[in-house]
C-alpha cells in the first residue's frame, strides 16, 4: 500500500530559510512497506505474559474506564494488562530510518506508548477533548528522564524537554484513529560516537501534522535501554492499559538512494506551442549536469528544455516519482510514458508510481514554457523500496517558486464564515458552493450545507485555512485545519417511502427552501429550510467541550405523508451501549434516543422516529 505524506505548507512562511527546509526535507513516501501480520504474534518476542492477545476486533465503552472487550479471530493486536500480566511488546525485527503507520484503539482513560527503537515514545493517551495538549498528550513525544540526587541523598526523578502535539487530533475512545510516522535514526561515527540526534521528520495522526523536522537529543522515559543505536526494535506500552493494534505496515529504510547519472540537456528559444513547434529544431545549447535544473536556459521564459538521462536502481521494485516544474511539461522513463503533456503551475506537483528494475533505467523530462508572468522551476523526487524521497534537482531550480504566505482564521471565539467548501469522502470530492463554516472556541468546528441542510463535515483542531479564498484572485474556498471527518450530502429528512435511498441531492419534490440563518447572544448559528411542506430548525452546539450535539425542531409534518429522520451511513453500524452507535468501522459515534438500524443491500442505516423535537450527537 502506498501512503503519501504532504507537504504543510501553512508552516512555511515566505522566508529562504523555510524555502530551503521545503526543499531539502521532501515529502516522505512509504513504499513497499512490510505488513507486520496481526494473525499471530510472530513479530514480536515472547514476554512470557499474556496481557498481549489477537483478535478479530475490539470494543471500549466510553463509560468506563480502561475496558476493551474482543472477539475471537485474528488482525488485530490487543493489550489487555491485569495486575500479574503486563509487559510491554518488543519486536523480534529492528529498524533504523523507517516509515511507519498503523490503526490504533484506546480504552476510555487508558495510557500506553509507542517507542520507536524501543528508546523514543510516542504517547498513546485516551486525551478526547483535551484543549491545550501537553507532551504527555496523545501523539506527545514524552519527556526524557534521569534521576538526580536531591538534598536528602535520595535519588528524585527529573523529567525534562519533550514535544507537545501541534493541535489534539484525538478521537474518543473506542473509535480506530489513524498514525504515520517519519523517523531517522541517530547517526554514529566509526568509533561508535553519535554524530547526529535521531529525528522525527513528521508525524501524522488522523490527517493532521502533529510534528515535523524534530530532534530527539536522547531517549524518552521508559525505554528499553539508555543507550542509542542506529538499529533498534519497535516496542509497546503493556503495564499500563487496554491498546488494540491493526494495519501495521513499517518500511525500513536502509536501502541505497537510486542515482541520476549521464544527465545531459538540450535548449530551444521560442515560443512553442506544442512540441513539434521544437523537436525537430536544431538546439540552441547543450550540455551536461549533475542535478537537475531550469537555469540551462539563459532565459526564464519562451524556452524548451529536454533533460535525458539514467536512472541507476539498486534495488528493484515500486519507485515513486514526484515532479514540480512550470509550464507544460512530459516524462518518459523505461521508454515508457509515465506523466502526459500537461500544463501545470509553478507550485502544483504531479506524481507516479513505476516498477522499476534493478540496473540503469533511462529517462527523459520534455518541459517547454510561455508564461511569462510564471516564474520557472525545475524538481525531481524519487522514492524507492528501501529510501526515502531523495531530491535530483539544485537548491537554485527551486528557489523560483515559494510558497505564499498562508492566510489562517482562528476562532477564539463562536465564528461564521461562508466560503465555497470542498468536501472528499469515498474518493469523490464535490463543490458545496453554498457552505458556512461555524468554528467554536472549544476546537470543534464543522460545515453546514445549507443546499440540503446536512452537516457536511466535521473537524476538530484549529479552524481555516483561507489562503485559497484570500490570496492573490482567490477560488472562493476554504479548507479546515484539523482532523476532518466527512459526514456526506445525504439529506437527515426524507418521505418515509424514499428511507432506502442514498443520493447525493434531494429529489425535487422535497421542495427544499433555505431560509438562511439567525444567530443567537453567543454568536451561534440556527439554520432554518422548509422541506416537504415542513419548517424545521436546526441548531448544532458543543457539548461538553467533547462532541456536537445537533436539535432539530419540527413543525407542519403532515402525516399523510410521514417523514424519516436518518442520522448515519455506513458500512456497518453497530449498537455498543445504550443509546450509542458506532458507524463506518467505528470511525465515529452517534448517540440517540430510540435510534434503530436497518440494513439495504450493503449498507446500513440508522434512523430515528421523526417527531417536534429531534435530537442526537456525534462524537468522534
Amino acid at each position: 500500500m502506498l501512503f503519501l505524506y504532504e507537504y504543510n505548507l501553512l508552516t512555511f512562511p515566505k522566508s529562504m530559510k523555510k524555502l530551503f527546509l521545503a526543499v531539502f526535507f521532501a515529502v516522505p513516501v512509504l513504499v513497499n512497506a512490510q505488513q507486520v501480520s496481526m494473525d499471530d504474534m510472530s513479530y514480536w518476542k515472547s514476554s512470557g505474559k499474556t496481557n498481549w492477545q489477537i483478535a478479530s476486533d475490539v470494543t471500549a465503552d466510553l463509560n468506563k474506564h480502561d475496558v476493551m472487550t474482543i472477539a475471537s479471530g485474528k488482525g488485530v493486536l490487543v493489550n489487555l494488562p491485569n495486575p500479574q500480566n503486563k509487559a510491554n511488546l518488543v519486536s523480534v525485527a529492528e529498524h533504523g530510518d523507517a516509515e511507519i503507520e498503523f490503526d490504533f484503539m484506546m480504552a476510555a482513560h487508558s495510557n500506553s506508548g509507542f517507542y520507536l527503537q524501543g528508546r523514543y515514545e510516542m504517547q498513546l493517551l485516551d486525551s478526547w477533548g483535551v484543549k491545550n495538549p501537553s507532551t504527555g498528550d496523545c501523539g506527545g513525544i514524552y519527556k526524557r528522564r534521569k534521576y538526580v540526587l536531591d538534598a536528602n541523598n535520595k535519588y528524585k526523578e527529573y523529567l525534562w524537554e519533550g514535544h507537545a502535539p501541534r493541535v489534539n487530533a484525538c478521537l474518543a475512545p473506542g473509535l480506530w484513529q489513524h498514525v504515520e510516522i517519519s523517523f531517522q535514526a541517530p547517526r554514529f561515527d566509526a568509533s561508535g560516537k553519535k554524530t547526529a540526534n535521531a529525528k522525527v521528520l513528521k508525524i501524522t495522526m488522523n490527517g493532521v501534522v502533529l510534528h515535523e523536522n524534530l530532534e530527539l537529543t536522547g531517549p524518552t522515559g521508559g525505554p528499553i535501554a539508555e543507550t542509542e543505536v542506529a538499529s533498534g526494535p519497535i516496542m509497546i506500552q503493556g503495564d499500563h492499559g487496554p491498546v488494540a493494534f491493526r494495519n501495521m505496515k513499517i518500511s525500513n529504510l536502509i536501502g541505497k538512494p537510486a542515482e541520476l547519472t549521464n544527465l545531459n540537456y538540450k535548449v530551444f528559444y521560442g515560443k512553442f506551442k506544442e512540441p513539434k513547434d521544437f523537436l525537430s529544431k536544431t538546439p540552441d545549447a547543450t550540455g551536461a549536469l549533475d542535478k537537475l535544473t531550469w537555469d540551462v536556459s539563459k532565459q526564464p521564459n519562451d524556452f524548451a528544455e529536454i533533460f535525458t538521462g539514467k536512472i541507476k536502481v539498486a534495488e528493484a521494485g515500486k519507485h515513486k516519482f514526484t515532479f514540480q516544474l512550470g509550464g507544460k511539461y512530459y516524462v518518459n522513463i523505461g521508454g515508457k510514458e509515465i506523466l502526459p503533456d500537461a500544463w501545470t503551475f509553478t507550485r502544483d506537483q504531479r506524481k507516479a508510481e513505476v516498477d522499476l528494475p534493478a540496473g540503469e533505467v533511462p529517462i527523459e523530462i520534455t518541459v517547454y514554457k510561455t508564461d511569462g508572468w510564471m516564474p520557472p522551476i525545475t524538481g525531481m523526487w524519487i522514492a524507492g523500496p528501501s529510501f526515502r524521497e531523495t531530491a535530483y534537482h539544485t537548491v537554485g531550480s527551486m528557489l523560483a517558486g515559494p510558497p505564499n504566505d498562508p492566510i489562517m482564521m482562528d476562532a477564539p471565539e463562536p465564528t461564521v464564515l461562508r466560503s465555497f467548501s470542498d468536501i472528499t469522502l469515498n474518493g469523490k470530492t464535490k463543490r458545496v458552493t453554498h457552505a458556512v463554516n461555524v468554528g467554536n472556541p472549544d476546537k470543534l468546528h464543522y460545515t453546514y450545507d445549507m443546499d440540503n441542510g446536512t452537516i457536511a463535515q466535521i473537524w476538530k483542531g484549529d479552524f481555516l485555512n483561507m489562503s485559497p479564498m484570500w490570496d492573490n484572485r482567490g477560488d472562493g474556498s476554504s479548507k479546515p485545519r484539523g482532523a476532518v471527518l466527512p459526514m456526506g450530502m445525504q439529506p437527515l429528512l426524507m418521505q418515509n417511502s424514499q428511507k432506502n435511498v442514498i443520493a447525493e441531492n434531494l429529489p425535487t419534490d422535497a421542495n427544499f427552501k433555505t431560509l438562511g440563518y439567525d444567530l443567537d447572544v453567543n454568536s451561534l448559528p440556527t439554520f432554518r429550510y422548509q422541506i416537504y411542506g415542513s419548517e424545521v430548525e436546526d441548531q448544532i452546539r458543543v457539548a461538553e467541550g467533547k462532541f456536537l450535539t445537533r436539535s432539530l425542531s419540527v413543525k407542519n409534518s403532515n402525516a399523510n405523508n410521514p417523514l424519516a429522520c436518518r442520522l448515519a451511513i455506513g458500512k456497518d453500524i453497530v449498537k455498543i451501549a445504550e443509546d450509542t452507535y458506532a458507524v463506518n468501522g467505528k470511525s465515529f459515534y452517534i448517540k440517540a434516543t430510540g435510534a434503530s438500524i436497518e440494513k439495504s443491500g450493503d449498507t446500513m442505516m440508522l434512523f430515528m422516529p421523526v417527531s417536534e423535537k429531534i435530537v442526537y450527537s456525534i462524537m468522534w
